[in-house]
C-alpha cells in the first residue's frame, strides 16, 4: 500500500485528497478528500485543505509516499498554485511528484458515475467533505465497468474558447485499475470547432462554467454525464496509474500543459537615429558576463555515454596540455568502468530541456577546472545506470568522474577528474557537477579523496567549499610538467539527509487544533533559528537561508547561509520588459531547483537539511508571480511542519541591511559611514549583524518601484513619504535604452556608457523640483520624452551627439533628483541614515552622488552588497528572522497574496 497526495486547481474547484494505492495494483481508494468550489480561492484554501485531509485520514506529512497533481489545461493562475504546492510538498518530503493532464483525470472519474435506471448520473459527494475509506464504495462501482467507453471532456478556457480532449476507458486486467487511452489530446478551440469535430454518440463530461453552453450547442441528443465535471483526488491517481506511471519511481520534470502562448508581442525594432554617434558595439546589454549566461545557455547534468569520449578528450587537451591529458580511449574506459559514475554538463540544443533538470540551481562561486591523476579500472558491483535526466542533445561543456572503491559496507569515493570548458569557466557551473558527486558519496556514507595541483587556487577553493581538507603533498605528481599535487579528503557524512529530501524516519509530531490554518512558533535549534525565504515578486526566483542567533545579552545576529537566484531576464529581453505570464511560468520551473541549491548550501554550512521557519514575499508585486512563490513556501512549511511568515517585499529590501556573515554587510558597513560626527556613530551598526538601522530613510529604486520610505527599525511599519507618479526610475532607463537602440535591460548599459560621457552635455529637466511640487515624489515620464525630443531635433537639425554624452546627461538628471529628495527627506525627518536598495542602487553614479550628498548633510549612507540590492530570497528570510527575534507570531497558511500590499504592513497574518 502507498499513500498518495493528490492535488488539482485547474478548474474552479480546489481539490486535494489522500488516496491509497493497493499493493496488488487495484483501483485506488480515497482515504480523505477536500473539494471546494471556489474559483478565486486556490491560494487561500489549498494548503489548509491538504492538512485537513491528512488529519481526516489520520496521517502526517511524513506518511505520504508520492504526490500526483493535475497539470491542466486550465486558467494559468489557479493551475500554478496547485502545481507549485505539489512540487514543494514532494521536494520537502523527498517523494516523487507526478503530473497528469487534468482533463485525463476528469475522464478517469467515469468509473465513479453510478448507473441509475439505465441513465448515468454523477457521484455527488458533497464538496468540502472528507470521505473515509470504509465508507467509500467506489471500488465496487469501478468493477462494473466491463467494456470500453469513450468520453469527451470539455472545460472552460475562457476567451470564448473550450479546452477539450477525448479518451477511452477500458477495464484493467484482473486486480488492476482501469486503463485510459487518449483518443484526442488536449487542445483549445472555439465552441463551434469542438462541436463540429465531436464524434456522434460520444457522451460528454463538462465543467460547470460552460455546461449551459455545451447543452445548447450540442442539443438534446448529446448525453451529458456530468455538468460539474472536474478531477477528483482518486481520478488523478487513477489517471496517473493508467498512463503506466510507477508512482514510487522518480518522475519527469513537472510541466504545466499550456495551450496558449503568453500574451506578449515583440516590439518592432526601432531605427537608431543617425544623430547618435559612438561605438555601436558597446550598445548592448545582452553581453554574457561571468555571472550571467547568455539566452539559451542553461546547462543540464546528464550521465555521459561512451560516445561523448572524443568531446571529453578535446576539452581535456585544452585544460591539461602539460599534464598527460587523457586520450579518447582513457575516457571510454572511465565512462564504462563498473562502479564509476561519469557525468557531463551539456548545453542542450533545446533550451527548454534545461529547466527543471535535477542538479540545476542558481550556481554560486566561479571555479576553474582540475584533473585528479590517471584513470583506474574499478571493479565490483554494476555501476548505477540511473540517468540524471531525460536524453539531451547538445554541446558537452564539462565532465566529472567519481569511482566507488572498497567493500559495500565500508566504501570510499575518489574523484578522478572534473573539468569545465574554458569558455564557460567563471559561471559557477562546476557546482552543478560537484553537487551530484557529493550526493552520491553522502548516500553511501563514504569519504571522498582527490588530488589537485598545488597552484590551482580556484579548484582548491571549490573543494574546500564542499568540506575537503588538504591532508598530504605529492611531489612531481603531474607529468610531464612535474607539478605537485595536494591530496584532499572530505570525511564521510550522514546519509539520511543527503538526497535533498528529509529524514522520513523521524516521523512528524501530531498537529494541534487549528494547525491547518495557523503555523506554530519557530522551534529553533538551541538559540539558533534557521529561516528559508522565497522571493518571486517579479522576474527573479530567489531563495535565501539565514540563521538567527540569539545572544545571551538579548541581542541577536542574522547570518547569511545561502543566496540562490534564478533569473528569467533573458526570456523577457526580446519583449523589452518583464512579461508577467512569462515570469510566472519561469518561477514554476525554477523554484524547486533553486530551493534545492539553497538547501545544499545549508547542508554544507551547517549539516542541517531543513529550516525552522519558511518565509515568502506576499506582496507587493506581480500577482501571478507572487502566487507561485508563496504557494510553494506554504507547502514547504506545511510539509516540514514549521511556521510560515508572509512578509512585505519592500520591507525585505530594508531588512537585508541586517545580514552579517560571508556575503553580508559587515564589510560594507565599515566603508559606508561618513567621516565623523554623530551620524557616523549611528551608521556603524553592530559588527555581527542584527537590526541596528533605527530611524532611517530608505530610497528603493528598481524597475517597478521608486519610493522614499521612513523607517523606524526593521520589521516595523514603514511610512511612504513619496514615490513615482508615473514611470519608475528603472523603467525610465529601459525605455530610454530602447529609444537609443541599447537593448534590455537598460540600466547597466546606460551606466556603462555614461562613465565615458559628459553629464553636462545636455541640460535635461528635473521633474517635480519646482517650489510647490511634492517634496518627495518623482516623475520620469517627462524626462523620457525630453530625451526623445532632443534626439529628434538633433536629427532634423543635422547635428550629432555622442551616445555616451546622452546617456551621461540622462543618468545625471535621474540620480540628481533621486539623491536630492532622499537626503532632503533625511534632513526633514531627522533620520541619521539613508539606506539604498533595489536593482538601480547598483548604479555607479547613484551611489557616488548619494555618498557626496550624505557626507555633506552628515547622514550615514548604507548600501547592501550589490547582489543583495536586487530581488533575492535572503531579504525575505532576513525580514522574517527579525520578526521572529521581535517575538512576532507566524502567518496563517490560509493567507492570500497581496499585489498592492502597503509598506505599513510588514507581516500578513
Amino acid at each position: 500500500m502507498m499513500n498518495v497526495l493528490a492535488i488539482d486547481t485547474s478548474t474552479g474547484h480546489v481539490v486535494s485528497g489522500i488516496v491509497q494505492v493497493p499493493a496488488d495494483g487495484g483501483d485506488p481508494v480515497t482515504l480523505a478528500t477536500v473539494d471546494v468550489d471556489s474559483p478565486r480561492g486556490h491560494m487561500e484554501l489549498l494548503t489548509p485543505g491538504i492538512l485537513q485531509g491528512l488529519d481526516a485520514a489520520g496521517l502526517t506529512p511524513g506518511d505520504i509516499d508520492a504526490v500526483v497533481v493535475g497539470t491542466g489545461p486550465g486558467p494559468f493562475t489557479g493551475l500554478r498554485v496547485g502545481m507549485a504546492t505539489a512540487a514543494a510538498f514532494g521536494d520537502a518530503l523527498g517523494v516523487p511528484v507526478h503530473g497528469v493532464p487534468s482533463v485525463a483525470a476528469v475522464a478517469a472519474t467515469l468509473p465513479d458515475i453510478t448507473a441509475a435506471d439505465g441513465d448515468d448520473a454523477p457521484d455527488t459527494t458533497a464538496a468540502g467533505t472528507e470521505t473515509a475509506a470504509d465508507g467509500d464504495d467506489a471500488p465496487a462501482r469501478a468493477a462494473q465497468v466491463t467494456d470500453r467507453r469513450e468520453v469527451l471532456v470539455i472545460t472552460d478556457a475562457r476567451r470564448r474558447e473550450w479546452y477539450h480532449a477525448r479518451y477511452a476507458l477500458s477495464p484493467g486486467t484482473a486486480g488492476t485499475a482501469p486503463a485510459l487511452e487518449t483518443l484526442s489530446p488536449p487542445a483549445v478551440d472555439t465552441p463551434a470547432a469542438v462541436v463540429a469535430a465531436a464524434p456522434a454518440g460520444v457522451p460528454v463530461l463538462v465543467a460547470s462554467g460552460v455546461a449551459a453552453q455545451v447543452r445548447e450547442l450540442f442539443g438534446p441528443d448529446r448525453r451529458i454525464l456530468d455538468d460539474d465535471a472536474h478531477p477528483s483526488a482518486r481520478s488523478l491517481v487513477r489517471a496517473a496509474l493508467a498512463t503506466g506511471a510507477d508512482l514510487r519511481a522518480d518522475a519527469p520534470p513537472l510541466r504545466a500543459l499550456y495551450l496558449r502562448r503568453p500574451d506578449a508581442a515583440e516590439p518592432k525594432p526601432r531605427a537608431v537615429s543617425p544623430a547618435l554617434t559612438g561605438d555601436v558595439t558597446a550598445r548592448t546589454s545582452a553581453e554574457p558576463t561571468a555571472d550571467t549566461p547568455a539566452p539559451g545557455e542553461r546547462p543540464v547534468v546528464v550521465t555521459l555515454p561512451p560516445e561523448a569520449a572524443p568531446r571529453c578528450a578535446e576539452l581535456e587537451q585544452q585544460l591539461f596540455p602539460g599534464d598527460s591529458p587523457w586520450p579518447v580511449e582513457g575516457f571510454i574506459a572511465e565512462i564504462t568502468a563498473p562502479r564509476t559514475h561519469f557525468l557531463g554538463l551539456v548545453l542542450p540544443d533545446d533550451p527548454a530541456a534545461a529547466t527543471g533538470a535535477d542538479g540545476e540551481g542558481a550556481p554560486t562561486a566561479a571555479t576553474g577546472a582540475d584533473r585528479e591523476g590517471a584513470p583506474t579500472a574499478a571493479t565490483g558491483a554494476d555501476r548505477d545506470a540511473a540517468d540524471r535526466g531525460a536524453t539531451v542533445t547538445g554541446e558537452v561543456i564539462g565532465y566529472a568522474g567519481i569511482a566507488v572503491n572498497g567493500p559495500a559496507a565500508d566504501p570510499e569515493c575518489e574523484i578522478h577528474t572534473i573539468g569545465i570548458d574554458p569558455r564557460h569557466q567563471g559561471r559557477g557551473w562546476a557546482h552543478l557537477l560537484m553537487e551530484p558527486l557529493m550526493e552520491l558519496a553522502d548516500q553511501l556514507g563514504a569519504p571522498v579523496y582527490l588530488e589537485v595541483r598545488t597552484d590551482n587556487d580556484a579548484a582548491r577553493g571549490l573543494y574546500r567549499s564542499y568540506g575537503f581538507e588538504e591532508v598530504g603533498l605529492r611531489r612531481n605528481y603531474y607529468q610531464p610538467s612535474g607539478a605537485d599535487a595536494y591530496t584532499m579528503v572530505r570525511p564521510a557524512r550522514r546519509a539520511d539527509t543527503a538526497d535533498g529530501g528529509t529524514d522520513r524516519t523521524d516521523g512528524a509530531a501530531d498537529r494541534t487544533d487549528g494547525a491547518a490554518d495557523r503555523g506554530t512558533d519557530a522551534t529553533p535549534d538551541g538559540d539558533v533559528t534557521v529561516v528559508l525565504g522565497i522571493e518571486s515578486s517579479c522576474d527573479e526566483t530567489g531563495v535565501g537561508v539565514v540563521a538567527l542567533d540569539r545572544r545571551a545579552d538579548g541581542g541577536h545576529r542574522v547570518e547569511l547561509i545561502a543566496d540562490e537566484v534564478a533569473s528569467s531576464m533573458d526570456q523577457h529581453a526580446r519583449f523589452g520588459g518583464v512579461v508577467p505570464e512569462i515570469a510566472s511560468r519561469a518561477h514554476l520551473e525554477a523554484l524547486v531547483p533553486t530551493v534545492r541549491a539553497a538547501r545544499r548550501a545549508l547542508r554544507r554550512r551547517t549539516g542541517r537539511d531543513r529550516p525552522d521557519a519558511v518565509a515568502a514575499t506576499i506582496g507587493p508585486g506581480l500577482a501571478g508571480a507572487l502566487l507561485v512563490g508563496s504557494a510553494a513556501a506554504k507547502a514547504y512549511a506545511a510539509a516540514w511542519q514549521v511556521p510560515f511568515y508572509a512578509v512585505n517585499h519592500l520591507g525585505g529590501h530594508v531588512a537585508v541591511d541586517a545580514v552579517a556573515g560571508p556575503g553580508g554587510n559587515d564589510a560594507a558597513r565599515a566603508q559606508q559611514a561618513p567621516a565623523g560626527g554623530d551620524a557616523a556613530r549611528g551608521a556603524e551598526g553592530a559588527p555581527d549583524g542584527g537590526d541596528t538601522l533605527g530611524h532611517a530613510v530608505a530610497l528603493l529604486v528598481s524597475g517597478g518601484h521608486t519610493q522614499i520610505l521612513e523607517v523606524d527599525g526593521i520589521g516595523h511599519p514603514m511610512r511612504e513619504l513619496g514615490g513615482t507618479l508615473d514611470d519608475a526610475a528603472g523603467e525610465a532607463y529601459d525605455k530610454v535604452a530602447r529609444l537609443l537602440g541599447l537593448g534590455y535591460p537598460g540600466g547597466p548599459v546606460i551606466d556603462r556608457l555614461a562613465a565615458t560621457g559628459d553629464p553636462a552635455a545636455v541640460a535635461f529637466p528635473r521633474g517635480l523640483t519646482r517650489p510647490g511640487d511634492a517634496p518627495y515624489d518623482f516623475s520620469f515620464s517627462g524626462l523620457k520624452t525630453a530625451v526623445a525630443r532632443y534626439v529628434e531635433q538633433a536629427e532634423r537639425d543635422g547635428r550629432t551627439i555622442a551616445v555616451a554624452d546622452l546617456c551621461a546627461s540622462f543618468q545625471e538628471a535621474v540620480v540628481d533628483v533621486l539623491t536630492a529628495k532622499a537626503v532632503r527627506a533625511c534632513v526633514d525627518t531627522g533620520a541619521t541614515t539613508l539606506l539604498l536598495g533595489g536593482g538601480v542602487s547598483a548604479n555607479r553614479r547613484l551611489r557616488e552622488l548619494a555618498r557626496q550628498r550624505c557626507d555633506a548633510a552628515g547622514v550615514a549612507l548604507r548600501v547592501p552588497p550589490l547582489r543583495l540590492c536586487t530581488d533575492n530570497g535572503v531579504m525575505t528570510a532576513t525580514l522574517a528572522a527579525e520578526l521572529i527575534a521581535a517575538g512576532e507570531g507566524p502567518s496563517g497558511l490560509g493567507v492570500g497574496s497581496y499585489p498592492s500590499l502597503d509598506v505599513a504592513v510588514p507581516l500578513v497574518r
